[in-house]
């Protein structure tokens, strides 16, 4: 089912009326096409035709660029959200190093170390979500990229 998930109605149905056809072409030896040609010639509608054509290339060529439109507002939305993580995680890594010069003055050795283990942590969410490019990222790289990321007891 995923073909028929990936595609369009239109190429769905034009993948259908194509089926149909055929269908009626061999098994019943019906010929619609072929008919409906017959019925334009006599008839002297030559210009339907092409006109036909046109419609259906008008047709596919809408269909792929709003395809392409939807990818495109989807990629913009995904890179907004990352540079508002980001914005977060650095406000966040702001705070934890304001927290740890804190700590340093007080005099807690123990906290500081775990502090500094989660500021790395922290910076390699940064760097990690940085790299990232929405238009050619798989989800399985992302992961991957992703897992170093383990909170230290």
């Amino acid at each position: 089912m995923k073909l028929l998930k990936n595609n369009s109605t239109v190429v769905i149905l034009f993948i259908i009326v194509v089926l149909m056809t055929l269908f009626l072409n061999y098994v019943l030896g019906i010929f619609p096409v072929l008919d409906f040609i017959k019925y334009l010639e006599s008839r002297k509608n030559y210009w339907i035709i092409p006109l036909i054509v046109l419609l259906l290339i008008g047709i596919l060529l809408f269909d792929r660029s709003m395809r392409r439109m939807v990818i495109k507002e989807r990629i913009e939305v995904f890179n907004a959200i990352m540079r508002t993580v980001q914005d977060i995680l650095q406000n966040s890594s702001s705070s934890i190093q304001l927290l740890i010069m804190d700590m340093k003055d007080e005099g807690v050795h123990e906290l500081i170390m775990k502090a500094e283990k989660n500021m790395e942590e922290l910076k390699t969410v940064i760097k990690t979500l940085a790299a990232i490019d929405p238009s050619t990222i798989e989800l399985k790289e992302l992961n991957k990229s992703m897992s170093i990321i383990k909170m230290h007891k």
